[in-house]
């Protein structure tokens, strides 16, 4: 292989969903900026529908949630990791680019580093050093050329590396800002203009569905006997597979005629957001979503057992916040809780806070219009993509 070749090779990793959206708009800045470089590697339905050739595996492959799911999954992802790291160190591109997924992508890059790999190693969105194992940017330091963040408070915590630390801005701004609402989609659904909706996002994995569902499920029951009841109940699906999952759960539950209740595919989800009252959402990325469609959320996240004592005794995760958005704010933009001991009844006290015509909810709205200003004006992927250009340009 020729170094003029070589140069002309870049490879993607993307291993879960987010990824593989940040990943997909990053490759159509790149193809626009570079339009003679290949581009292959892992990632999923949105990365190859702009052109990614995939290397080995489906991101599918590789996506796990939770310490349990990856304990489970530990020797397959061991397997396809191996394959994977000879795969690229056989390659030789110019560059690797990763995205999130730390756990995974900072061992390959030690891994690709241990077997001589010289191209440039970019990581695309900083892992939360912040929250917990901050001994990791010593370790990311050593193997990346460089790091590419999406909040700006993140670079602090590098400064006393010689890594170098990009912030490029929000992706989710960028996106929201280009996004082609579809101002008719109500009439799919046969919801009057004026209904008030109540949203719920219990997560896009089977195992989110059954730990998150039934609970948000139970509130909104609650919430309904009360006079200020939505007539809208809407589900979220991003997996056509889990539609049937859902209405099997919301069977179980006996609503009043005078409410309906309607799930809701991943193509009408910006629509939803900005369009409901309120929504109860398990934690991640969603809940960011929610604050820049000005949607008041109770934030939720159910912990078995096992994972809680991880979480409090092993890992030690102790922050004033979870929830990104209320991180980012310094504050609580919106009411969350995390606990093994999670109930309908805490969920369904938060929903009337932020329902009705409380102070809560209009502290709540301008919270999340002060924080949309906070991240707007960034063309993130674009930031990104000529970030990874210019490093690959340096001996």
């Amino acid at each position: 292989m020729s170094n003029k070749q070589a140069d002309q090779k870049i490879i993607f990793f993307a291993g879960e969903h987010s990824g593989d959206l940040h990943a997909s708009h990053l490759l159509k800045k790149l193809r626009v900026l570079h339009p003679t470089a290949q581009f292959s590697g892992v990632g999923g339905p949105k990365m190859r529908n702009v052109g990614l050739e995939t290397l080995l595996y489906r991101m599918e492959d590789f996506a796990v949630m939770g310490f349990i799911d990856v304990l489970k999954s530990l020797p397959k992802l061991i397997s396809k990791f191996r394959q994977l790291s000879r795969k690229i160190f056989q390659e030789n591109p110019q560059a690797v680019v990763l995205i999130d997924y730390p756990d995974f992508n900072l061992r390959l890059a030690k891994c690709l580093r241990k077997q001589g790999y010289q191209g440039k190693i970019v990581h695309y969105i900083s892992p939360s050093v912040w929250a917990w194992r901050a001994n990791r940017v010593h370790t990311m330091a050593k193997n990346l050329d460089l790091l590419l963040t999406i909040y700006p408070f993140e670079s602090e915590y590098y400064a006393d590396t010689a890594l170098p630390v990009n912030f490029v801005g929000n992706p989710l701004s960028e996106y929201l800002a280009a996004y082609p609402y579809n101002n008719s989609w109500k009439k799919t659904f046969n919801i009057p203009e004026e209904s008030s909706i109540l949203a719920l996002f219990p997560g896009s994995r089977l195992a989110e569905l059954h730990a998150n569902l039934p609970l948000q499920l139970q509130a909104v029951e609650m919430l309904l006997k009360q006079e200020i009841a939505p007539r809208i109940i809407a589900v979220s699906c991003n997996s056509p597979e889990h539609g049937d999952l859902i209405w099997k759960e919301v069977a179980r539950y006996q609503f009043s005629k005078i409410h309906r209740i309607i799930v809701v595919p991943g193509t009408f989800t910006y629509e939803l957001m900005r369009d409901s009252r309120v929504a109860i959402a398990k934690a991640g990325t969603v809940t960011l979503e929610l604050a820049l469609h000005h949607c008041p959320t109770v934030v939720i996240y159910k912990l078995s057992k096992l994972n809680y004592y991880i979480c409090k005794y092993l890992v030690r995760l102790n922050l004033p916040h979870y929830c990104i958005v209320n991180i980012l704010s310094q504050k609580e933009v919106f009411p969350e809780y995390f606990d093994k001991k999670l109930n309908p009844e805490i969920i369904f006290n938060y929903l009337v806070q932020l329902y009705g015509e409380t102070s809560r909810r209009k502290t709540c709205l301008d919270d999340c219009k002060q924080l949309s200003n906070s991240l707007s004006g960034f063309t993130a992927s674009e930031h990104a993509a000529k970030a990874i250009l210019k490093k690959m340009e340096t001996k």
